[in-house]
């Protein structure tokens, strides 16, 4: 267990976007708060020029909810992008630079390196993407509240716990279930990663958009692409209403939209569909790839 966390551990002092990433995306976030660069007013069917202070508590709790929840998507999304090139290049690096021939040489298993990589994009930077979501959303507190009370308004209506919670909430299960829902992508990319003779993105995307435009041209349906961006997007269906039909062209309104969200139905949905546990299915069966491309793979090509 000690040689796994280590593992761990040197992977997180390797690859220090890990942490840099978010932290410059908190600094940035930080130095538009203090130079008052943070604005917060209404959307939707609101009056833009309505000051956030004037509107009614229920839709100061959802126009607050949006601005946490949407400060957070931003970092998801950058820590995402951190996680796709870090699979993507997790076990070809070592290959390249020759540094595998030398953690061979230890004794450590190709199924332990492996799944301490693995461990990294799948848990850890979904919890980094969440400790900075978390931090995100109190800078937004904190400089929202210091500009209500420039403004002569009640600087507590920022940490309303309806609205605070509630983002931190969103959060929370966006990190829980990009761990579950991503795995098998992730299991995918570090399997293209030890395969690759040469650039590793190519032999990670090119195939499966060979796939879906033979789909096209040959039986003229798009199953494999809707099934793709399925699992690349399928997650931020947490985000939608379970009732499309409210209100009619209003449902399109951020507002509505993110009022209506029922997350114990989305949750009961999410977890209880056979695509998430298939995908864990496929995730094990990639992994269990990996590890033998990594074992038997003649280092020198």
């Amino acid at each position: 267990m000690n040689r796994f966390i280590w593992l761990v551990r040197r992977e997180i002092w390797e690859h220090k976007a890990i942490w840099v990433a978010p932290a410059i995306l908190l600094v940035c976030l930080l130095l538009a708060v203090i130079t008052g660069n943070v604005h917060l007013g209404p959307i939707g069917e609101m009056d833009a020029s309505t000051p956030l202070g004037s509107l009614p508590q229920d839709k100061q709790i959802k126009l607050l909810l949006i601005a946490y929840a949407g400060i957070a998507l931003v970092v998801y999304m950058v820590m995402g992008i951190v996680g796709f090139f870090y699979a993507l290049d997790s076990l070809y690096a070592d290959r390249r630079d020759r540094s595998v021939l030398f953690w061979k040489s230890l004794p450590l298993s190709d199924a332990e390196t492996v799944l301490s990589k693995f461990t990294i994009a799948a848990i850890v930077i979904p919890l980094v993407a969440f400790t900075g979501a978390l931090l995100a959303q109190f800078f937004i507190a904190g400089g929202g509240a210091a500009k209500l009370t420039a403004a002569g308004h009640a600087a507590g209506i920022m940490w309303q716990p309806e609205a605070l919670l509630g983002g931190v909430t969103l959060s929370l299960i966006w990190c829980v279930t990009a761990m579950f829902w991503y795995a098998p992508v992730i299991a995918y990319l570090m399997l293209a990663s030890a395969w690759a003779p040469k650039g590793p993105f190519l032999w990670a995307v090119l195939p499966p958009v060979a796939i879906s435009l033979l789909e096209v041209v040959l039986l003229h349906t798009s199953h494999a692409k809707d099934f793709i961006a399925d699992r690349m997007f399928g997650l931020y269906r947490l985000l939608g209403s379970q009732d499309q039909h409210v209100a009619g062209d209003a449902v399109k309104d951020e507002v509505i939209k993110l009022s209506n969200i029922d997350l114990a139905a989305n949750l009961k949905e999410f977890y209880g569909s056979p695509d998430m546990w298939l995908g864990i299915v496929a995730a094990a069966l990639l992994l269990a790839g990996a590890i033998w491309v990594r074992r038997y793979r003649d280092e020198t090509t």
